[in-house]
């Protein structure tokens, strides 16, 4: 791997703070890693997206006058939690509410969603639109739908029209959704990407080769073919464009044509002329043409064709001016943010308060020096797994847990070829985490360390490992009550809680959670929970359940290999995941072999 880079663990720290030096009307919040407007308008509707880094200039590029008030950013691949977003909401609250626009992936969905609920309990007023343009991923059959990609930036930009133009949360949230209801698009890949963490491509392919219908995680696309010319590209995709949006002869269309970070402009542009033929011969009024890397996929060489149906409304807010780092038009960025800087000025003597300027700076750095619970708990007794398990037993298991997690981190991102490629780096950094705030952690009974635990797994987890595993922790604990002692029986109900808070996080995201056959975790851990709650009701030996609780884990991800993904990280790849275990599901099993081992071994 050749990159520009200090270290795989500050790449997006300082990849962040690089556009804030540049871009000075702008700052990043380190400890949430939000970049955002360091005057955000209070009078008009905030907007705030953003997901996993990788996808530079979005989604921070898109922070400025016209579009983006924060950009929430995830480690690479992976989703910000649902503490960055919540603290984003705090960070841009407005007079007239706060619109999230949030690309449909899973861990997108769930961390924001999340997010909202607790800003809400706030009482800050959020509503939400989920992007879903991607017409690779045929009808919805797989996963949560269909992915969020290039098109959100014509969702940024127009949402971002109205909002500056003075809109309600309900007229911004409906233009917002209008224009999902209006764009499609479609990405190949000549190559694959490299995650830092991961220090190779996501997947191999051959010099005359393609992906075709990729996403923008470095994930395989729908089926693996010959390259073909920009001629064949346009005259294959653009049809299925326009039959999927339905596009009329004679309507007029935006296009999009996004590089994905590793091809040259040179062959942007080449393309676009083939596209743009394409379009004209089938009637379509080509209004703006945008040419360039928008939504990447860090250093793939590829592209996706985005077109978006305009009405005179879409029209008049698309050619809105815009001034962020990314994208510019229709006058002078210093005169846009001069006048909006004394708009905001001129409210603020007339409401009688602090200008919003000198006010949110004062937010922020609230939010900085917001101190941590630094107080130090210590576990009471010696440590027994055994017979029962106690509360330092406990300890002791999950801190193995730990050290297996992150021992495993590539290994797990190497199982994730199939995914994002980011399973092992966004579980690990959650329990790197905890370890380094595991004196913090409160230990006075099962329940309330697991319970402790969950929250910096809910924080620092990345993508969809936070909300799941940080509720399979949650739940876990809630079961365990204040018990300071547990046997087979007891563990079975931790781990049967758990299978439940995973369900139920998947519920409140996607209205339905994951079970045996989706290809998830749940395929490894409900054999586990099940196995465990055998035992316990035969009376078997603690140590002896946990070792067949293992052993059912890793055969209920073997199974993983033989169907298609309905939900998870594969999802959207679908049928091209047989074959391949889930990276969850494997993950779930290695750590609890590694758990049996070290049971039968404590003393």
């Amino acid at each position: 791997m050749k990159k520009i880079i200090n270290t795989p663990e500050s790449f997006v720290y300082d990849m962040c703070h690089g556009i804030a030096k540049a871009h000075p009307e702008l700052e990043f919040v380190e400890r949430y890693k939000i970049v955002k407007k360091k005057e955000v308008n209070q009078s008009k509707v905030s907007l705030i997206s953003g997901g996993g880094s990788g996808h530079e200039p979005a989604h921070a590029g898109f922070v400025g006058i016209g579009m983006l008030d924060a950009a929430v950013c995830g480690d690479v691949f992976a989703s910000p939690s649902q503490i960055q977003v919540y603290n984003a909401l705090k960070l841009t609250k407005s007079d007239k509410g706060t619109l999230m626009i949030v690309k449909n992936y899973s861990g997108d969905c769930m961390n924001f969603n999340n997010g909202a609920g607790l800003a809400k309990d706030d009482g800050i007023e959020v509503d939400a639109v989920y992007v879903n343009d991607d017409i690779a991923v045929k009808d919805s059959l797989y996963t949560v739908g269909r992915r969020g990609v290039a098109g959100t930036v014509f969702v940024h930009k127009i949402a971002g029209a109205k909002a500056e133009q003075g809109g309600s949360l309900q007229e911004v949230k409906t233009v917002a959704q209008k224009v999902i209801d209006n764009v499609r698009s479609f990405g190949f890949a000549l190559t694959s990407c490299t995650v830092p963490a991961a220090g190779s491509p996501t997947f191999k392919i051959g010099d005359d080769e393609m992906e075709f219908g990729v996403g923008i995680h470095g994930e395989p696309g729908r089926k693996r073919e010959k390259i073909q010319t920009a001629d064949q590209l346009a005259k294959r995709i653009i049809p299925d464009l326009i039959e999927d949006l339905k596009l009329k002869k004679g309507e007029t269309i935006a296009l999009m044509i996004n590089g994905f970070g590793g091809t040259p402009l040179q062959e942007l542009y080449l393309l676009n002329n083939s596209v743009t033929s394409v379009l004209e011969e089938a009637g379509a009024k080509i209004h703006k043409t945008m040419v360039g890397n928008y939504m990447t996929s860090i250093d793939m060489a590829g592209a996706s064709i985005t077109l978006l149906r305009l009405d005179e409304e879409l029209t008049l807010l698309l050619d809105y001016p815009v001034a962020t780092p990314a994208l510019t038009w229709g006058g002078s960025s210093s005169s846009r943010a001069k006048a909006c800087e004394d708009a905001i000025d001129a409210l603020a003597k007339v409401l009688g308060t602090i200008p919003c300027k000198e006010e949110k700076k004062t937010e922020v750095k609230a939010c900085k020096e917001e101190e941590k619970d630094t107080k130090t708990y210590e576990v009471k007794g010696k440590p027994v797994i055994a017979e029962v398990i106690n509360t330092a037993g406990m300890t002791k298991l999950v801190e193995k847990m730990a050290d297996v997690i992150i021992e495993n981190e590539v290994a797990f991102c190497e199982a994730d070829r199939n995914g994002d490629g980011d399973f092992g780096m966004s579980v690990a950094k959650g329990f790197k985490q905890l370890k380094k705030d595991w004196a913090t952690r409160k230990k006075g009974n099962i329940g309330e360390f697991l319970i402790s635990a969950s929250e910096i797994i809910m924080e620092y987890c990345g993508g969809a490992s936070g909300p799941l595993w940080g509720s399979a922790f949650r739940y876990g604990g809630k079961a365990a009550g204040n018990a300071t002692e547990i046997g087979a029986k007891e563990l079975a109900e931790i781990l049967q809680a758990a299978v439940v808070g995973i369900q139920e996080t998947g519920k409140k995201s996607f209205g339905r959670g994951a079970v045996v056959g989706d290809k998830t975790l749940i395929d490894a851990l409900v054999p586990a929970a099940d196995s465990m709650t055998a035992s316990g009701i035969a009376g078997e030996k603690l140590i002896v359940a946990i070792d067949k609780a293992a052993k059912a884990a890793v055969e209920g991800a073997e199974k993983t290999k033989s169907f298609a993904a309905n939900l998870g990280r594969a999802g959207t790849v679908g049928e091209r995941s047989i074959g391949f275990p889930d990276a969850g599901a494997y993950g779930v099993g290695v750590i609890f072999t590694a758990l049996a081992e070290f049971a039968k071994k404590f003393k």
